[in-house]
């Protein structure tokens, strides 16, 4: 239980970095550079994927021989249906959740009057939510895909979490 609980925690950190990674991506290719919402979701996951592919691997998995072509297949097949899942769902968030705006202001006072509201940070909450439940579902399918297809733990001893089998 302890080695499931290491794993998760690992996987998480590593996980919420892959998550700003794609979001960044996702924001700058859908808002500042004005491509189709589906491309932009899907660049920034897979950007996401390569990211936590390595990272989880030497980290979380402790695998650090090289990658065969099995294991790639597996990955490649556990990020496939995630990858669908998470553009889906991002899809349908988008058309069922309401639009509305998250606004981060600052005030500034002259004495004890409000002064001026300033704007800092401006997103847009529906977009967020709707990435928000896509990444959720696919993290609990990738961590799911990678603990028990790819990166299959062996059973030698519960002490020792740097046992890894792959087939």
């Amino acid at each position: 239980m302890k080695l499931v609980v290491k794993q998760i925690t690992k996987f998480f950190i590593i996980g919420v970095s892959a998550v700003l990674v794609d979001f960044v991506i996702y924001y700058l290719l859908s808002d500042l550079m004005g491509h189709n919402l589906d491309l932009s979701k899907g660049m920034g996951f897979l950007v996401g994927t390569v990211y936590t592919y390595y990272l989880n691997k030497l980290w979380t998995w402790k695998y650090t021989e090289r990658s065969n072509k099995g294991m790639l297949v597996k990955f490649g097949m556990v990020y496939a249906v995630s990858f669908v899942f998470n553009i889906l769902i991002n899809k349908y968030g988008l058309k069922l959740i309401p639009e509305f705006d998250i606004n981060l202001t600052v005030v500034t006072f002259k004495g004890t009057v409000a002064d001026a509201v300033k704007p800092i940070f401006s997103v847009k909450g529906h977009k967020f939510l709707a990435f928000f439940f896509a990444t959720v579902v696919s993290a609990v399918i990738n961590f799911l895909g990678q603990k028990f297809l790819v990166f299959r733990t062996a059973n030698l001893d519960p002490k020792d979490d740097t046992n890894i089998e792959v087939s």
